[in-house]
């Protein structure tokens, strides 16, 4: 059977980020990279460098403005439009002023929720370093921005020396996403001389094309696998 409700409370493991409010800014990616990824790892005794991967994925949300007493903001405003408003509840003017633009359009409320996890290669367990309310107007170029983002607070901060080098970022079917993907991480290719061309350059069908700090780019395969079995079964394959 399933275990009891207060079982699964008691053992689950309770990860809070900072929000998002407004748009996506390096201060929240860092504090994120800082406080649910380093922290927690040094608190463990968790001293072996491991490679990491970035993964990304967009989750179901409701669209609802949310109150955060902590800055004073509103979140739940897409990352795309957000740059437009000012999110924070000073005045009443400023709450006004806000309302105006979510009824009129400029700014709208996220249907999805955009998430970046970082995973330690041997472990089970990710570590979420980014949660922001999409549209899903995104373009690749503000994708490209946001992975730039990411990589940039996670070498500033010095988590490749504190948690492990950055060594492949995986998207899911996402088409934005894949383009973004391919703009960053095919960008240059292995010299013999990296200490990674050994051990790609045998495997056959794979390009040694890399991004930032060597990166690689991945898929999920789910979607991988989802796309080859529509194309075999498309009547027009044959």
């Amino acid at each position: 059977g399933l275990p009891a409700v207060h079982t699964v409370r008691n053992n689950m493991l309770s990860i809070k980020i900072t929000p998002t409010i407004g748009s996506i800014t390096s201060e929240t990616t860092a504090q994120n990279i800082r406080s649910v990824v380093i922290e927690p790892c040094a608190q463990s005794g968790q001293t072996t460098l491991r490679g990491v991967s970035l993964l990304t994925d967009e989750t179901a949300l409701e669209e609802a403005a949310t109150y955060h007493p902590a800055q004073n903001g509103v979140g739940g405003l897409c990352w795309k439009h957000a740059g437009v408003v000012y999110p924070y509840l000073d005045t009443y003017d400023s709450a006004e002023q806000l309302a105006q633009k979510i009824s009129s359009g400029n700014v709208h409320l996220g249907k999805e929720m955009s998430v970046i996890v970082a995973h330690c290669f041997s472990e089970d367990q990710t570590y979420p370093v980014l949660a922001a309310p999409s549209c899903k107007g995104e373009d690749h170029i503000d994708w490209e921005a946001l992975m730039y983002n990411i990589i940039k607070s996670w070498y500033d901060n010095d988590a490749h020396k504190k948690v492990g080098p950055l060594w492949s970022f995986a998207t899911d079917g996402d088409a934005t996403c894949r383009k973004a993907g391919h703009k960053i991480f095919l960008q240059v290719k292995l010299i013999p001389s990296s200490p990674i061309y050994g051990i790609l350059s045998g495997l056959a069908g794979l390009n040694l094309y890399t991004g930032p700090h060597d990166m690689t780019l991945d898929f999920d395969y789910k979607h991988i696998l989802k796309h080859k079995l529509f194309f075999e079964l498309s009547p027009k394959s044959g």
